[in-house]
């Protein structure tokens, strides 16, 4: 149950915080925007920072926040919210369109398109910026009951949204508050209070600034902490009602008649997911037969084998089977969400596996289909081309475990025919670079993260270089999977940064990345490459990568490497590399 607005200001003022902040807010908004500071901070806590703060802007700055956000913020900020209402920052434009002047609105449409390409444009040198949809706009007396004004506002909100969402999909950078539904779901007559806007240019009851800083916080981690990879799925009584061993398959709850069509809706919204790039895995205990069965025969099923990346289905201990399911996907245990209609199952799996995020199926069956929704786990996903495609790539390294056993190691790398394509990144791989950067964790030499803003200005820099890898075998196309970060000298080329995506691994891609890099720096006339690692809990299998390429130790720490251009080095020759 979510704090009174009373207990959430105490809570905030009574918490424990340090001089040092991980995480500073510019807040703006066209209305006044403090009363979300005691919400937002609270729910950024429980998001995983430990000292937020924010900063905010005088009321109605939008486009003086675009311009010179340093100075409107009072300084330098680690992300930005804006808030804005049609109402707040067009007010004399709508106040002639609703007395019946129809060329007002025009500018007000106009109006919103270039305030969004400011706000795209903000976003290239900024770490982070969330912008809320505008409301439906409620001008302070206005009688929404009229329908002749209340057409008129319907027509321009439409038009304003439309050019406001379509102006922001120019950037990958600018992230969307829906500001618009919040509104909707509390109701207009519960969320707005008239006198404190007359007073304090403050539109909202304190109750409604709860829900506006809890949703805004999760928007903000989506964009500096990436969301779970995959989601595992018991069966009985989670993707079905009743107990397929008991009941049969045409005894379960599953179709269009409740409550099997909530199981069913349910598996809509998995696949509204798994068409984002969430992985799906199934753990129960359960008859293997069973189970294939359901999913081969039963025609309320709206997900199919091919939805899924990874099966364990046996009768052994839960945590055992997930920790096998994030083995075989690559992929750390806090990447997974399991969800379970069982509290002893979901307690096994938290006694032995407490980084994996659990879910348990609500008693109410009416409340499953918007069990993930709710968590807010996957919110506001940034969704590139590989994501799409996660699933087609994990059924596709099945297919390539498959052969593997069938063959010797040696005759298996020659026969998967691996193509690695060697590029120089342009504008449309930066969010790609920046969701490695911040996603890869075990081949990472240095685990730097980096922003989107950072990585362009690493394509603009005179003094670094970014490589990037492409990967592709028989099986299909794995994606762009390898990043480095290069800064360069006439002398010297030093790997900053060098990562890969782990389902690439133990194939030779990291040696013939490595080798590319070393041509291209011989070729610029450099003499020497340089690199380094920096240990952490989680990247111990690249901790002798330099050692193991012919790279020597440079000074005493252990952790700064050294090799002659002139040992060259060489792509494996089961490898293709083209440029």
């Amino acid at each position: 149950m979510p704090l009174t607005a009373a207990e959430t200001a105490r809570a905030w003022r009574e918490r424990e915080s340090g001089d040092q902040s991980d995480l500073i807010v510019g807040v703006a908004g066209s209305f006044t925007a403090e009363p979300i500071e005691a919400s937002l901070g609270l729910a950024l806590i429980e998001q995983g920072w430990a000292n937020p703060r924010m900063r905010f802007a005088d009321f109605n700055q939008m486009h003086q926040l675009c311009l010179d956000p340093i100075g409107v913020l009072g300084g330098e900020v680690d992300h930005i919210l804006a808030m804005w209402r049609i109402e707040d920052v067009f007010s004399s434009g709508l106040e002639a369109f609703l007395e019946g002047d129809d060329k007002a609105m025009a500018p007000i449409v106009d109006g919103s398109a270039e305030l969004a390409a400011m706000f795209v444009q903000l976003a290239e040198g900024a770490n982070g910026v969330t912008v809320s949809t505008p409301p439906f706009p409620q001008p302070w007396g206005v009688d929404l009951l009229d329908e002749r004004l209340s057409s008129r506002l319907a027509v321009l909100h439409r038009a304003v949204a439309a050019v406001w969402l379509t102006g922001l999909s120019a950037s990958t950078r600018v992230s969307l508050l829906d500001l618009d539904t919040l509104v909707r779901l509390e109701g207009a007559s519960s969320a707005i209070d008239e006198t404190k806007w007359a007073l304090y240019h403050q539109p909202y009851v304190s109750r409604f600034w709860g829900s506006i800083g809890r949703a805004a916080a999760g928007v903000i981690a989506r964009q500096h902490r990436p969301a779970p990879k995959c989601i595992v799925l018991d069966c009985d009584n989670t993707l079905w009602g009743g107990i397929v061993g008991e009941d049969g398959l045409a005894g379960l709850g599953l179709g269009d008649v409740f409550p099997g069509s909530a199981f069913r809706t349910f598996q809509f919204r998995l696949r509204q997911l798994r068409s984002a790039g969430v992985m799906l895995a199934v753990a129960s205990k359960n008859d293997k037969a069973a189970v294939d069965e359901v999913f081969r025969n039963h025609d309320g099923m709206a997900l199919t084998a091919d939805d899924i990346v990874s099966w364990r289905v046996n009768w052994a201990p839960k945590s055992a089977n997930i920790k096998e399911i994030a083995d075989e996907l690559n992929i750390g245990l806090d990447s997974l969400v399991f969800v379970d209609d069982s509290p002893y199952e979901l307690a096994e799996v938290a006694a032995a596996l407490p980084e994996v995020t659990l879910l348990q199926v609500p008693e109410e069956s009416a409340d499953l289909p918007g069990l993930i929704g709710r968590s807010g786990l996957f919110r506001n996903l940034r969704v590139s081309d590989e994501d799409r495609q996660r699933t087609e790539m994990m059924v596709a390294e099945s297919a390539r475990r498959g052969d593997q056993h069938a063959m010797s190691g040696e005759d298996f790398l020659h026969s998967l025919d691996l193509r690695v394509k060697y590029f120089a990144p342009r504008a449309e791989h930066i969010s790609r670079v920046a969701q490695l950067t911040n996603k890869t964790n075990q081949f990472n030499l240095t685990t730097i993260r980096r922003t989107e803003a950072e990585i362009s200005a690493l394509l603009d820099s005179s003094e670094q270089e970014v490589r990037t890898i492409r990967v592709m075998d028989r099986f299909g196309d794995y994606g762009l999977v390898g990043v480095a970060v290069l800064t360069i000298t006439a002398a010297t080329w030093t790997v900053e940064s060098f990562l890969m995506s782990c389902r690439v691994l133990g194939r030779g891609v990291e040696s013939a990345f490595l080798a590319s890099i070393a041509a291209d720096a011989s070729h610029a006339g450099a003499s020497e490459l340089c690199g380094r690692f920096v240990p952490t809990p989680k990247n111990g299998q690249v901790a002798d990568f330099y050692l193991s390429h012919g790279f020597d130790v440079d000074g005493d720490a252990g952790t700064e490497y050294r090799m002659l251009l002139a040992d060259a080095l060489q792509a494996p020759e089961h490898i293709t590399v083209t440029r």
